[in-house]
Parts: structure tokens; C-alpha cells; sequence
């Protein structure tokens, strides 16, 4: 069992091996980065594999370059010229970005940014510049206002540059961008203007400098993976331009409740990885589970031998089908959520005999195995057979059912997997546990990924603070607030860096991923079921009318009181936060995005999948 630590016993223990003079040092960096004006973040969230969207709101900036220079030149120059610079950054920012999505597109190693600074300057570049001269500005006017705007985006904190300005370079960059009124500093400005090649090559190397600097952050809410069909492109532009030696750009990634369905697959859960699988095949996203090396094969021939006509249920949501037929896609779709709901139930039985007696971190998974056994009693329909005229007469006569027909499981032991099953089960997960590029991916997760972040007294999370409807955080694990959020945390970095060890995860470490991906008081997840099942097999309308077979999914009571002012500033209080931002429910417009006015708390989630109609 984990120990729980405060706050001040993790700092001590995170910091523990730092010398003094590094922790002196550290103190008066935070308090000269206080000093200066604020820092500019952007926040995204749930891009569900939307890579060509994101690469394109990057590729422009997300409209911030109109408002920096805006901010900095506006007051000095018309709005033409202004517009005149901010071409300069889109077109070195544009060809940048089509650099690294080429990269990422043939799956290149190499970063593209690593030589940056040495390539050949663009001619549309020069002719932008060129633009400018015949504004009446001069090159020395340019090169002076283009270091103004390097100096506004790094708050004048030179650190920011050395990091990543060639060494050969670095000593006339930092002239520059300290002024001084010696002559050597206009003697370099000189030389600079003289010659059109020698201007060109340094105000583009300064234009780069700018866009690696125009925001102090990224932060990813969360959901990267399903219902988009490039997800592994995400990641490798994750991995790729952020957070490394050639683009020190930071990255926060917050995980989402599909991300940890990915990377409970990843480690091997295989109620995961046959929802996993089940999403994509749902969505027609295989593009990119060919791309890290799935074959399934094996699963479509046995969908086919299981089901000879084509499923009646609702197990698909995509209209147009690439790699598979509709029918194979549906008979696949089917297979897999016939496999998860068997897994579930053996596995929430064998979790529930593990649980020992600690209360703190312990997962009372009753409830949800009596759900999930009453479930899978209506699966079994005696004496009907592979006919569709079969399952009409018996629709007719049960109109509960959308679909009645499940040759493989068994009415005295629905929870048992048939030799055909365990083979396919078996294969599935060894693919999710040691395909290298998705490991590679599902590593990165576990090690950068965090439940959530406050920056700059800013709180933010991706779905719920699970709470009560009297408007009071909810105890879940024994825990509740932070000290919950916390305990995740450390509890899914142990398990990651195990994973990165190689050494074995156990069934309690693997169906916590579960958990927090579909339980009822996950932070991730809080509602009162999943209904995957029964909005597969059951008519709308009249599962309705119970409360096993409903579709309708209850929220916690945190979706309602995030609205309410009093509630938000008991969560303020809690992570000692003054702002709020979250993503996971989609908003179609401002009015839905804004929680409070007052607590300055929102939501980002835009919907970018177009599985959201976006």
C-alpha cells in the first residue's frame, strides 16, 4: 500500500538530492519571472485525433501573432504594416510546421527544427521584407522592430534564447538583443542592414526565435485518442516538437478519460484494449491501428465465423467504411463488445476478490459487478440461430431487444470465453503490449501525463471533481479533492515507471485503469454507468423504462454544481487556485464555455473530432 504524502513531504522528497545553491538559485529565477508582465499560455483539449485541424491552428499561430504585434507595434505603425510583420511570422511558422507534419507523415526520426536555424532563407520571405521597405521603413527600422517583438515574447529573459540559438550564432543574437548605447552594438546593426543576404538570414533566425517563444506553454487537456484517425500522428508531433532539446517548448498534458483507455490497454488490460479496439472499429478509425502495426485479421475471421449474417444491433456510428466492408466492420464491432463485456465480468469478479483490507485506495467494485451480471443475463436467447427472420419474429414479440442473437455466450456461465475467444483475447493483447511505436507512445503518456495542473493559479483538469449533491467534494478511495488527484497521480506514475522497467503490473494496477476510465466516481469518468451495452442491444424508448437496461448515463452532481459560484470556490480554495479551466464536454459557443464570470472558469473542449459533428 502507497503512503499518502503531504504536499510539503513531496516537495522534500522531489527536491531531496538538489544542493542548496541550485534551490537558492531556483527561488530567485520564480521571483525575477514574477517580475515581469504575464505570460501567454494556449490551452487545447480532446483533439481526438484531429491531427491536420491542430497542425493548422499551429501553422497559424491560433490567431495570436494579429494580437502580439498588435500589442507591441500597434501603437506605432498603421494596421497594414502591422499586417505586413505578422506575414513575416506566418510564413516562416507556416513552412516550419509543413517541415515537421512531412516528418511526422513518413515517419521520420530525425527532428525537423534540430537544424532550423541553418536552413535557406524562403524567397517568399524576402519578398515580405521587401514589402516592408516599400512602406518606408528601413532595414535598420525592421531589424529594430522585429527584436522589439523577440524582446515582448520573451519578456525580455534572455535565458529563453541561449537554449536554443547555435552556439556560433549566440554571441551577435544577444548583442542584439540587448541594446546598449556602445558603438559595438550599433557597429552590429550595421553590418547586419548593409547587405539584403546577410539581413534576410538574420531577421529570419530572429523571426524563428519568436515563434519558439510566442507562448510560455502548451496545455493539452486531454483525448487525444479515438473517434479521429490520427492519433498516432498527435503523438509523434507531441513527442517531436515539444519538450526537447531542438524545440523547448513546454508541453502540460493532462489526461483524459480516453487516454487512459489507451493506456490501461497499453499495460495490458484486456477489457481495455478490447474497448479500444471496439471505439476505432466503431468510428472506422483502422487507418492508424494499421499504422502502429495491428493486424487483425485473425479478428475479422472469426467475427465472420460467428456471426454469418450481418449483426442487427447499433455497432457502428461511421458512414463511410475504407478498410473493411460495413458487415465485416459490424460482425468485428460486435465481437469485440461481446469480449469486453465477458472480461468485464470475470475481471470485476477476480478484482473483487483481491480487495484487501486497507480503505484508503480501495476500489469497491460490487456494485459493478451485480450491474454487469444482470447485463449479461439478457444475452443469452435460447433456440435461436443464425436467421434473420429468427431475430425479427423475436424482436416482434421482445421489443426490449435491437439485437437478440449471441451464439458465444453461455446462459450458465456468461462470463466465459470459448477457445476461439481466449486465442483472439490473447493475440490482442500481446499486439496493445509490444507494438514498438505504440508503446513508445503509451510510455510517454504515463510520464509526461499528469491528473492535473495549477499554473499560474490556474486549476486545470480534464472532466470532474467528483462531488455530493449538497455541493461538497466527494470522498472516493478514502480520499477527496486534491489529495484524491494526488493519490492518482503518484499511483498511475508508479505504475508507468513499472511499465518502463519491464516488471509486472498486477490485476488490482490494471483494473484501476478501468476504473477511471468508466467508474462512477472516477475523475475522469463520473457518471453512474457506462451504458455501452445497452445502447448496442436495447431499443431507446423502451430500455428506458428500467434503470438496468436505460441508455441514459447520470452525471455526478460536479456537471451541475461547476456552474454554481460557491461550489467553484470551494474547488478554488481546495487546490489553491484562483481560475478554472477544463475540457472533456463539448461547447458549440461562448455562452457554454464560460462557467463563471466571477471565478473566471471555463470550458476549451471545441468538439475538433469531426465524430462531434465539428
Amino acid at each position: 500500500m502507497m503512503d499518502i504524502l503531504t504536499h510539503k513531504q513531496f516537495c522534500l522528497e522531489k527536491y531531496k538530492g538538489s544542493s542548496v545553491l541550485s534551490l537558492i538559485n531556483r527561488k530567485l529565477l520564480i521571483h525575477k519571472q514574477l517580475e515581469r508582465p504575464p505570460r501567454s499560455y494556449v490551452v487545447y483539449s480532446d483533439l481526438h485525433g484531429s491531427y491536420d485541424k491542430f497542425v493548422y491552428w499551429l501553422k497559424n499561430g491560433f490567431g495570436y501573432f494579429k494580437l502580439c504585434i498588435q500589442e507591441i507595434l500597434g501603437d506605432s505603425y498603421s494596421e497594414e504594416i502591422c499586417q505586413s510583420y505578422e506575414k513575416l511570422l506566418l510564413l516562416v511558422n507556416r513552412t516550419r510546421f509543413d517541415s515537421i507534419k512531412k516528418s511526422i507523415d513518413v515517419e521520420e526520426q530525425q527532428n525537423p527544427l534540430k537544424n532550423q536555424f541553418l536552413e535557406r532563407v524562403p524567397k517568399k520571405f524576402i519578398a515580405a521584407l521587401g514589402e516592408l521597405e516599400k512602406h518606408g521603413l528601413s532595414r535598420k527600422r525592421i531589424l529594430k522592430d522585429i527584436l522589439e517583438i523577440l524582446r515582448g515574447v520573451t519578456r525580455g529573459d534572455e535565458r529563453r534564447i541561449i537554449k536554443i540559438v547555435p552556439p556560433s550564432f549566440l554571441e551577435n543574437i544577444l548583442k542584439l538583443y540587448a541594446p546598449t548605447d556602445d558603438p559595438s552594438y550599433e557597429a552590429v546593426v550595421g553590418a547586419v542592414v548593409e547587405k539584403e543576404s546577410i539581413f534576410s538570414i538574420v531577421t529570419s533566425m530572429l523571426v524563428k526565435l519568436i515563434l519558439s517563444n510566442t507562448f510560455d506553454k502548451h496545455i493539452n487537456l486531454g483525448d487525444t485518442f479515438d473517434r479521429g484517425e490520427e492519433a498516432d500522428k498527435l503523438m509523434g508531433l507531441y513527442r517531436g516538437y515539444f519538450n526537447n532539446d531542438d524545440s523547448p517548448i513546454p508541453l502540460h498534458y493532462i489526461w483524459g478519460n480516453h487516454d487512459i483507455l489507451w493506456m490501461g490497454a497499453g499495460i495490458g488490460n484486456p477489457i481495455l484494449c478490447m474497448t479500444a479496439l471496439r471505439i476505432s472499429m466503431r468510428y472506422n478509425n483502422v487507418d492508424f491501428l494499421a499504422r502502429y502495426g495491428f493486424n487483425l485479421e485473425p479478428l475479422r475471421a472469426f467475427a465472420r465465423k460467428s456471426y454469418k449474417k450481418t449483426p442487427i444491433g447499433k455497432y457502428v456510428k461511421a458512414k463511410n467504411f475504407t478498410k473493411w466492408s460495413k458487415e465485416d466492420a459490424i460482425k468485428m464491432t460486435k465481437a469485440l463488445l461481446v469480449l469486453e463485456s465477458k472480461l468485464t465480468l470475470t475481471w470485476l469478479k477476480d478484482a473483487m476478490d483481491e480487495v484487501g483490507d486497507e480503505t484508503v485506495g480501495r476500489i469497491d467494485y460490487r456494485r459493478d459487478f451485480e450491474r454487469q451480471k444482470e447485463l449479461m443475463s439478457f444475452l443469452p436467447v435460447e433456440g435461436l440461430g443464425d436467421d434473420e427472420k429468427e431475430w425479427e419474429e423475436f424482436v416482434k414479440k421482445n421489443p426490449l431487444y435491437l439485437d437478440p442473437y449471441f451464439p458465444t455466450v453461455d446462459s450458465k456461465k456468461p462470463g466465459l470465453l470459448t477457445e476461439e475467444e481466449k486465442a483472439i483475447v490473447d493475440d490482442l493483447v500481446k499486439q496493445f503490449t509490444t507494438l514498438p511505436k505504440l508503446q513508445g507512445d503509451i510510455k510517454w503518456l504515463f510520464e509526461y501525463g499528469e491528473a492535473y495542473r495549477v499554473v499560474d493559479h490556474t486549476l486545470y483538469f480534464h472532466a470532474a471533481i467528483p462531488s455530493t449533491k449538497d455541493m461538497e467534494l466527494a470522498e472516493t478511495k478514502g480520499l477527496k479533492g486534491r489529495k484524491l488527484f494526488d493519490f492518482i497521480q503518484r499511483d498511475l506514475k508508479r505504475i508507468g515507471e513499472f511499465h518502463r522497467e519491464g516488471k509486472t503490473i498486477t490485476r488490482r494496477e490494471k483494473m484501476l485503469l478501468w476504473y477511471l476510465w468508466c467508474g462512477r466516481d472516477s475523475a475522469f469518468f463520473c457518471k453512474d454507468k457506462m451504458a455501452t451495452l445497452e445502447r448496442a442491444i436495447f431499443e431507446k424508448d423502451i430500455a428506458s423504462r428500467g434503470t438496468l437496461t436505460t441508455w441514459k448515463e447520470n452525471p455526478n452532481p460536479f456537471y451541475k454544481n461547476i456552474r454554481n459560484d460557491d461550489f467553484l470556490n470551494k474547488v478554488l480554495k481546495e487546490f489553491h487556485a484562483d481560475k478554472i479551466c477544463m475540457g472533456h464536454t463539448p461547447v458549440k459557443n461562448m455562452q457554454q464555455a464560460i462557467l463563471s464570470h466571477k471565478h473566471g472558469a471555463f470550458i476549451v473542449d471545441g468538439g475538433a473530432s469531426e465524430a462531434y459533428g465539428d
